[in-house]
């Protein structure tokens, strides 16, 4: 055992040393003193501003026990446990101190065959500096924090955000399958936490013979046992397109910092258009919405070969203290993404064929708790 952990140290050390300085976890499926201990002092850095990153093919199980060491400290807090089989190979984790109790919390998740985790360990050390540099307590349109597409007023708070990249379709990773939330809240004046839960979804072929047909994104709260988190709006709704450009926006009107509110805009390239059907319940707490993409063509629709659709449908959701057990003030969310590709085979033959879905189960805690006057 040793002798793996020396060999596996001396390997990250190596890695470490071309790129800039983050605190690796190394591949340990036992969870022995010693990877406790790392663990522990892991745990101490991320807190102090460092990042951390998991990578091999035990990640997920390393991170779980990272972050439940951190449960009452993290905004945002992942469960990996349904995960286990799943082909995760590198998770970076980056935190910053917030006003409140919480700290801003950033996950990067990579999965799919052929990481580079130098790639890897650089990409997160940009998001980890990004990070740095940004004012934590001002969520605006001009925050690094705030994707470019999404215009907020001041007053939200920023939790955090989850980044997930993934290969698709076959081993030669013709496609990619890609997705982005990120959570910010705000308080109202009878007590309540409105989440904004804004989501990127991105399809990419990287070959002329693949396109993509159709991405799915799902943002389920409908957990019988936390009768206190409904959804309160969201977008896109109905069944809407063709169209190339997609706006809409969200009002809070009894924010305790006053009216506040959040726009997302998203567009398609020159040439092509998008469509989506909205199969949301807004009774059963459930946003489903499936974005359809083609190449504009003065006959009949055509496949977008070669080419990337990236959308954003979103949602507001409340946190009602009063109808909870005690002070259950924070949003849990299941978040599954789908990925639909056209694909061209050597015969010429046109077939679909669809990815494993992007899934994974969220918490998320505002900064402090506000207390009211009755």
């Amino acid at each position: 055992m040793r002798a793996t952990i020396a060999g596996l140290l001396l390997s990250l050390v190596i890695l470490l040393s071309t790129v800039s300085l983050a605190t690796p976890i190394f591949d340990d499926p036992k969870a022995d003193s010693h990877s406790e201990i790392v663990i522990s002092e892991s745990a101490q850095k991320l807190l102090r501003g460092n990042p951390v990153y998991f990578y091999g093919d035990d990640a997920p199980e390393n991170a779980q026990r990272l972050i439940n060491s951190l449960k009452t400290k993290l905004g945002i807090v992942l469960d990996f446990k349904g995960l286990k089989k799943s082909n995760i190979k590198f998770i970076g984790i980056v935190t910053k101190p917030t006003p409140g109790g919480r700290y801003y919390t950033v996950y990067y998740i990579v999965e799919g065959q052929g990481i580079d985790p130098q790639r890897e360990v650089r990409e997160l050390q940009k998001i980890s500096e990004e990070v740095k540099r940004t004012d934590i307590e001002i969520l605006s349109a001009r925050s690094k924090l705030s994707p470019l597409s999404l215009q907020v007023s001041y007053d939200w708070n920023p939790i955090g955000s989850v980044q997930w990249k993934r290969s698709a379709l076959d081993s030669a990773s013709r496609a990619y399958l890609e997705f982005k939330a990120d959570y910010s809240y705000v308080t109202t004046t009878s007590g309540q936490y409105w989440y904004l839960v804004h989501t990127v979804t991105q399809g990419r072929a990287v070959t002329s013979t693949v396109a993509v047909k159709s991405l799915e994104t799902i943002i389920d709260a409908n957990h019988p046992q936390n009768p206190w988190q409904q959804i309160e709006d969201w977008c896109p709704k109905n069944d809407g397109g063709p169209k190339t450009v997609y706006s809409y926006t969200f009002q809070i009107n009894n924010a305790k910092e006053g009216s506040v509110s959040a726009t997302v805009s998203y567009e398609t390239s020159d040439g092509y258009y998008m469509k989506w059907k909205d199969r949301t319940s807004g009774y059963e707490s459930r946003l489903d919405v499936t974005h359809e993409y083609y190449k504009q063509h003065y006959l009949r629709p055509d496949i977008a070969w070669g080419s990337q659709l990236t959308v954003e449908p979103s949602a507001i959701f409340s946190a009602d203290p009063s109808k909870g057990m005690g002070r259950t003030y924070y949003l849990s969310l299941d978040h599954v993404v789908k990925g639909t590709f056209w694909v061209r085979g050597g015969s010429g033959a046109i077939y679909t064929m669809s990815t494993p879905p992007i899934e994974f189960h969220v918490t998320v805690y505002p900064w402090k708790i506000v207390e009211y006057d009755q």
